[in-house]
């Protein structure tokens, strides 16, 4: 899978590669799915290999669905290597991951 793909009930399936060519999509869908009012789930079990810019995108996204105080968001099942950059880049509180 080249890009995230999103189902009709706001459920997304992260690529294996997450960079910078997929982070515009993931940012679409995030808006579309705010803009909707839907609950919001992500599954990060495919993970590879996860950019930065992508992941910054996830940071704006889960603080924006806060901010919203409706909606929320979840990334389910994270993927070993989506967790150890997570962990790395001390970016687990931020996206909702601290008890994984």
């Amino acid at each position: 899978m080249n890009e995230a793909g999103e189902g009709s009930d706001g459920k997304v399936s992260l690529p294996a590669v997450a960079d910078l060519l997929q982070a515009n999509t993931l940012k679409a869908q995030l808006e579309r799915v705010l803009a909707s009012g839907s609950e919001m789930t992500i599954d990060a079990s495919a993970v590879q290999r996860i950019s930065s810019p992508f992941l910054q995108v996830l940071v704006a996204g889960v603080g924006t669905f806060k901010k919203a105080a409706g909606p929320s968001l979840t990334i389910s099942n994270p993927s070993a290597a989506f967790l150890e950059t997570v962990s790395t880049l001390g970016l687990k509180d931020a996206l909702g991951l601290s008890g994984a």
